[in-house]
């Protein structure tokens, strides 16, 4: 599970990258649904894809983790059995893929939701803090 390694131009955006990687890489085989970008951390930033399988059209999840170094992209491809520990995709992200029997894969999905429920309950307490202020005991 090592990173692959492409040269590029400096006006090819990473966005731009996953969309020719998926078609290069998987053409005839799978199609792209949705390409959710995630934030760059630590000089690394995921690419949640929805993938089609063409064959049966069932939709999977993968994340592609990304670097960029002197003009070049590095990628990762981790599927969604893998159990990525990147969990910021939408929740309507995971409303994209169909139903899976794979343990790893409903775990995964089930800590994006979360992840998105946590977030958004931390965003509705800042708004209340800043409505009421903070309780003094």
């Amino acid at each position: 599970m090592g990173w692959d390694v492409t040269q590029v131009g400096p006006n090819f955006t990473t966005y731009a990258f996953i969309n020719y990687y998926i078609r290069r890489t998987y053409d005839g085989i799978y199609e792209s649904v949705k390409i959710f970008e995630g934030k760059n951390e630590n000089g690394q930033k995921p690419f949640y894809v929805a993938l089609k399988k063409l064959e049966d059209n069932s939709v999977f999840a993968c994340v592609i983790l990304t670097r960029r170094k002197n003009g070049q992209v590095f990628t990762k491809v981790i599927g969604e059995s893998a159990g990525p520990c990147y969990y910021e995709a939408p929740a309507s992200f995971i409303g994209l893929l169909s139903p899976t029997d794979n343990e790893i894969a409903t775990q995964w999905r089930a800590d994006v939701l979360a992840t998105e429920t946590l977030k958004t309950l931390n965003t509705a307490n800042k708004v209340l803090v800043g409505m009421f202020g903070e309780e003094n005991n």
